[in-house]
């Protein structure tokens, strides 16, 4: 059972395009009709997936946050993408004759997440948000390189079911060809008012495979998130023993 309140979130905003969805079967012989549910279902399911990717990142790393955990349990990755983020804020400050508190917070920020000791650190600062006019399969991938998830399509892997295929055994779901496509006839729709080269059974069939992506992703971070709070407990009570 996933626990992220992202991806019941995702589930409840897919019905949404479910009901446009199912006014496109029953349209599906009115061309100018069917074309506008299509072309409406398509948008609003990029439009929810892309949502959903950006609030899974950020509660990914509001959770992590709210374990209050130590500098010395949080991987070099993760400190390596925060301190990216508060040298940019720096490099704002720099040459601003006026800032030398900030300047000297964000040197005393970083020094403290990268001491060697022990120290308690402010909240993780990661982008979770897309690049302003980019999509795509790239994006998401740089969104979950972020956290650690390199390759996020090698990591979370569908197959084809085989009772919905002619195929003797399952194949593997190219999630970014999927994703990709969409991203494509989304853009199709916004900058040239096309129709999209899909049906809506089509539509269906992407809304369930990246319902079931989502579904997988979320199951594999909060197993991320869960062994990381273990780590987190069992420090505490060494910490605690000690004292």
């Amino acid at each position: 059972m996933v626990n992220l309140q992202s991806f019941h979130n995702f589930t409840a905003a897919l019905e949404e395009v479910k009901i446009l969805l199912k006014l496109a079967n029953e349209y599906e012989k009115e061309e100018n009709s069917y074309a506008t549910l299509t072309k409406s279902a398509l948008l609003l399911l990029t439009a929810k997936f892309e949502v959903f990717v950006e609030d899974v990142v950020t509660e990914y790393i509001e959770t992590i946050n709210a374990m209050n955990i130590t500098n010395l349990l949080i991987s070099d990755k993760l400190k390596i993408t925060h301190s990216a983020v508060v040298l940019k804020k720096l490099m704002d400050y720099i040459e601003h004759p006026n800032k030398d508190e900030q300047k000297i917070k964000v040197f005393k920020e970083l020094a403290i997440l990268w001491a060697s000791e022990e120290q308690r650190v402010l909240p993780l600062n990661i982008p979770n948000k897309f690049n302003y006019g980019k999509h795509g399969a790239k994006e998401i991938q740089k969104l979950f390189k972020n956290i650690e998830l390199e390759n996020i399509f090698d990591r979370v892997i569908l197959y084809t079911d085989k009772e919905d295929s002619l195929l003797e055994s399952q194949e593997i779901v190219k999630m970014d060809v999927i994703i990709n496509n969409i991203t494509n006839q989304r853009n199709n729709i916004v900058h040239q008012d096309k129709s999209p080269n899909m049906t809506h059974k089509q539509i269906n069939d992407y809304l369930k495979h990246l319902n079931d992506f989502s579904e997988k992703l979320c199951e594999l971070l909060k197993e991320r998130l869960d062994v990381l709070n273990e780590s987190c407990e069992s420090y505490k009570q060494v910490a605690y023993a000690k004292e």
